[in-house]
């Protein structure tokens, strides 16, 4: 039984996995059961209960690998992936790799989704061109305020700066390496320091909330961005929403909201860090009934085309047909509308997209750019680190119930005065026991970083002795 992300019909799942299983019967000598569109209540009942899913994609349930594993939901894959993931391991990068590990033992295998970021700003075509704007490539937030600014004068009835999705969400535009968690943040994962700092301390994030105030009491930012129940803004009555970036990112939005978008980058160079890698991915449950056949088909995910691109895009003639000759790109098919398919398009969200036909309409190169996208990250220097909050586990709650109260309204500007609140939002989290999260995060940091050190003298220093 296959876990996978995103919505399909029942009816759908049924016909993928009947598809699937004609090729698997041969290959790997198993039949596939697939479930898509389930909650993360749904799937933590079923773990808990012991439901025999063979292959999970834990992206519902957490984001985080490292609460999957404390939760004791994975088993460990080492030995598996060894006998039968051998074709997978030729197509991932060992840096992304080595992100899915945790305490040394391997439990996930990262997508070939985007696994560098960037980050920024989409905004709507038509209304760029509509005012004749001019969008740079590279820009900084002061760019980006002009250009709101622009919009609220021309348009005052629009919502200029929206949710990524409902309840404020938002995609992360500082330049940070989480850690997992963001209690406890490398503040530049650009530069050698690997000391763990407060984020919601830094003059950057004051900074941010300062700015975010301030474009708040001008009217650019939707009123009520924190309370709204809305996804897919942009196909409304908003103009522009924080995003990160990837190659195909501007037709992902289009899929998403049926409106061509430019993107301005806020950051010159790419960057890569552990959650990026391991954050979206499968894993195979303690309650896998059949693991080995689990880990047979997830190897043929990397490497089978035809397998892959039904997971991902469905069945062809219903979900898509072939837009050329050559067999390269597809399109919906005549009379289908593309948000109601029956079965829900989540590239990302499956283990190698990059064997599959690309969109029509998307960049034909775009697997080949994904690709060079990943590799020009640099690294944060903390890459591979997974935080284990176990010890802390009561401070880390307190910790985020506090954020949880103040950092979505500072985040949009509706905190009140920021000088005023961030004072505040920082003595409850010190109550809240934020030194002792950090001071034990630094701690199994310094220890991986150790760890780390030691390997790579010992790797070395076998190489040497070969030669």
């Amino acid at each position: 039984m296959v876990w996978g992300n995103g919505s399909a019909d029942t009816a759908d799942c049924e016909e993928v996995a009947a598809a699937v299983s004609e090729i698997t019967r041969d290959a790997i000598g198993a039949e596939i059961e697939l479930v898509r569109g389930q909650d993360a209540e749904q799937i933590n009942l079923a773990l808990t209960s012991g439901e025999h899913i063979d292959l999970l994609n834990y992206n519902n349930v957490s984001g985080q690998l490292a609460t999957i594993v404390r939760n004791n939901y994975a088993m460990e894959l080492d030995e598996l992936v060894e006998q039968y993931g051998q074709g997978a391991l030729e197509v991932i990068d060992p840096v992304d790799l080595d992100a899915c590990r945790f305490s040394g033992k391997l439990y996930a295998l990262p997508d070939q989704k985007d696994t560098s970021r960037n980050s920024g700003f989409s905004m709507r075509k038509d209304i760029v061109d509509e005012l004749g704007i001019e969008v740079p490539e590279y820009g900084t937030y002061e760019d980006m305020h002009e250009i709101l600014v622009k919009v609220h004068e021309a348009k005052p009835d629009m919502y200029c700066l929206v949710p990524s999705w409902a309840n404020g969400g938002y995609q992360e535009t500082l330049l940070i390496d989480p850690l997992g968690d963001n209690l406890g943040v490398l503040e530049d994962p650009l530069t050698d320091s690997t000391e763990v700092v407060n984020l919601y301390a830094t003059d950057k994030y004051m900074e941010y909330a300062q700015m975010m105030y301030q474009w708040n009491q001008e009217g650019l930012v939707m009123p009520d961005a924190t309370t709204t129940t809305e996804n897919n803004l942009l196909s409304g009555n908003g103009f522009a929403m924080f995003e990160n970036w990837k190659p195909g990112k501007e037709y992902e939005n289009y899929k998403a909201n049926g409106k061509e978008v430019v993107f301005m980058k806020l950051h010159e160079q790419n960057i890569k860090y552990t959650d990026l890698a391991n954050g979206n991915s499968f894993c195979i449950p303690y309650s896998a009934e059949y693991p080995e056949k689990a880990m047979e088909l997830w190897n043929l995910m990397y490497t089978d085309a035809e397998v892959s691109n039904l997971f991902i895009n469905g069945i062809e003639g219903k979900h898509w047909v072939y837009a050329d000759e050559e067999k390269t790109t597809i399109t919906t098919p005549e009379g289908v509308d593309p948000n109601a398919s029956g079965y829900s398009s989540v590239d990302w969200a499956w283990p190698n997209q990059q064997i599959t036909p690309v969109w029509s309409g998307v960049d034909p190169d775009l697997w080949t750019k994904l690709n060079e996208f990943n590799k020009s990250g640099v690294a944060s220097p903390a890459m591979g680190f997974s935080w284990d909050s176990n010890s802390v586990l009561n401070q880390v709650t307190a910790c985020n119930n506090v954020v949880t109260e103040y950092n979505t309204a500072l985040r949009w500007g509706m905190a009140g005065d920021p000088a005023e609140v961030i004072p505040q939002f920082l003595a409850d989290l010190e109550s809240a026991g934020i030194n002792e999260v950090i001071a034990e995060k630094q701690a199994q940091l310094d220890e991986f970083l150790a760890t780390k050190g030691d390997s790579a003298e010992t790797e070395t220093e076998s190489s040497a002795a070969e030669e």
